[in-house]
């Protein structure tokens, strides 16, 4: 093959092997060639041109971006041609690092060390492979699925040589355009033909798509029992159990499959969704961190998944019954926050967010937790100000914690005001947010609906001048939501009422007077609420020193 011409990435750590390699390129024929030390200088040589190869170590420093981090970047944003040959190396052989690698795709992957010969020979299969495919892969990087699927058919059809590859893309194709019947029909006869484990992942992917899951899951098994290895059999199995609701069965086969393949960010959030299905939330936990860890340095990286991993340890903490056991977990909540407070990825998060704010949320969180509720509202309070002063719209990582807060100390209120809020900023949320919005939801509904019931009894008592009644009933509300500013302002309220019919005024009611506004005095509050509050100082000021 004639190198001459083309232009050539290589992208290696370490300096000695770096120079070797440009020095096998060149005596390959290359001119062209670009060599760097890390991803980042990788993603903006790509950025200025485009290569034909991309030779790429696969591990590229401690704590820095790795090979398929860099190649996944640089497929997502279009930095490289349709036909460019991504080519992995290592020295790495271990099954976890060399399935995870594959699973991302690249053109080949070698095991150092390697010879030139055999450097040369597979770069020129995978390019001929490439250019033979062009018309797919060009009608794919231009996500225009109905081309893609046409070359595919077309190529199949003139009997190229790849036409196994050219089935493989053709089935994801189907996938993608929703078109699943189509897919089952080509990929039938294929099994029929010659039992091939990628046709029997692929027909069973199908299966679970078309909703026939326990023809998924037996097509599933059958490979899996024959190839222990493929993890995408394992993945297929997790989701149509989890989709059959049999969680514990779907525990199994994620664990399994994070076994033979652990580092996906996908894998990882769908174990756990699966975890969270089977109230395992220490695993939740486990899996939680490894998504932070495995997205910060890649295309995947969010903010939200950092508060996912500490929500994740304080609803463990939330659900232990053992006080040690929730001691330690609380200990490691304020041990993560520290450890992660000058973490390099938060510097590279797009979207607003303040650190100390999130960590006095969670504060808030822990002091509910422990029982010291005024504490917790109080911090929540100052929190949700400083969050409006700061914040020009409300930052979604803050929200799912922020509500949690909210529905457990009773001010149902505000929980709504501020779902409302998220829900027409139009930020798309990720499952895990959505699903700690919806269990904070449930599991509040009928303290709420108790609540509500309550407190319109005491409204419709007030309204009527039934003030001892209206007392009675809006004390009921504030069993369910003891810190409620509104059910305390609602009493505060009756309290004057009643006292103003005595003739003299008990000293017990006048202390409940003093013991209520020094609780409200320094509370912060929605504007509707500070007024009302404002507004009763007038009568407050005939039995209470109001500031």
């Amino acid at each position: 093959m004639n190198y001459s011409d083309k232009r050539v990435l290589i992208v290696d750590d370490q300096r000695p092997f770096l120079t070797l390699l440009r020095g096998v390129v060149n005596n390959m024929g290359a001119q062209s060639v670009v060599a760097v030390q890390n991803a980042d200088s990788a993603l903006a040589a790509c950025k200025k041109e485009k290569f034909d190869f991309i030779i790429c170590d696969l591990h590229l420093g401690a704590g820095k971006k790795n090979g398929y981090q860099f190649l996944e970047e640089a497929r997502q944003k279009n930095l490289v041609k349709p036909e460019t040959v991504f080519a992995v190396v290592s020295a790495d052989s271990d099954r976890p690092v060399v399935f995870s690698s594959v699973e991302h795709q690249p053109d080949d992957y070698l095991i150092k060390p390697f010879s030139q010969a055999q450097l040369n020979l597979r770069l020129s299969k995978a390019y001929h492979k490439r250019i033979a495919l062009r018309s797919v892969y060009d009608a794919m990087q231009k996500n225009n699925t109905p081309d893609a699927i046409a070359a595919c058919r077309k190529l199949i059809m003139s009997g190229t040589r790849y036409a196994k590859t050219c089935c493989r893309l053709l089935a994801e194709l189907y996938w993608k355009a929703g078109e699943y019947s189509q897919a089952k029909h080509m990929l039938t006869p294929l099994l029929a033909q010659k039992p091939q484990p990628w046709v029997s992942i692929a027909l069973a992917k199908t299966d679970m798509y078309l909703t026939n899951y326990d023809a998924a899951i037996a097509l599933a098994q059958d490979v899996s029992l024959r190839n222990p290895m493929l993890f995408e059999a394992q993945d297929i199995l997790a989701q149509c159990y989890l989709l059959q609701h049999d969680y514990p069965s779907a525990l199994i086969a994620i664990e399994r499959a994070i076994e033979i393949a652990p580092y996906s960010v996908e894998r990882q959030l769908t174990a756990c969704k699966i975890a969270r299905q089977n109230q395992h939330y220490e695993m939740v936990k486990l899996r939680s961190l490894d998504v932070w860890e495995l997205s910060k340095k890649s295309i995947h990286r969010d903010i939200s998944h950092l508060c996912s991993y500490f929500r994740s340890i304080l609803d463990a903490a939330e659900h232990c019954d053992d006080k040690h056991l929730r001691s330690r977990y609380q200990h490691e909540m304020m041990t993560a926050i520290a450890r992660y407070r000058h973490d390099d990825a938060l510097a590279r998060i797009d979207e607003d967010f303040d650190y100390n704010i999130y960590e006095n949320i969670l504060t808030a969180r822990i002091n509910y937790l422990d029982g010291r509720l005024l504490e917790a509202k109080r911090t929540l309070s100052e929190c949700q100000q400083q969050i409006a002063v700061r914040f020009e719209k409300y930052p979604s990582a803050f929200a799912p914690d922020s509500i949690k807060v909210m529905l457990d100390l009773g001010e149902y209120d505000d929980a709504e005001r501020l779902s409302k809020t998220l829900a027409k900023s139009g930020k798309q949320l990720d499952e895990g947010t959505l699903y700690a919005l919806k269990s904070s939801v449930e599991q509040s509904a009928q303290r709420r609906r108790d609540y509500l019931n309550f407190n319109k009894q005491g409204i419709e008592h007030y309204n009527c001048g039934r003030y001892q009644e209206a007392h009675n009933a809006f004390t009921q509300a504030q069993k369910v939501a003891p810190v409620n500013t509104g059910v305390a302002l609602n009493i505060l309220q009756c309290n004057l009422k009643l006292i103003a019919q005595m003739k003299k005024p008990e000293t017990r009611a006048i202390n409940a007077l003093k013991q209520m506004y020094r609780h409200l005095k320094n509370m912060v509050m929605l504007e509707s609420h500070q007024q009302k509050f404002e507004s009763l100082k007038s009568d407050l000021g005939k039995y209470v020193e109001v500031a």
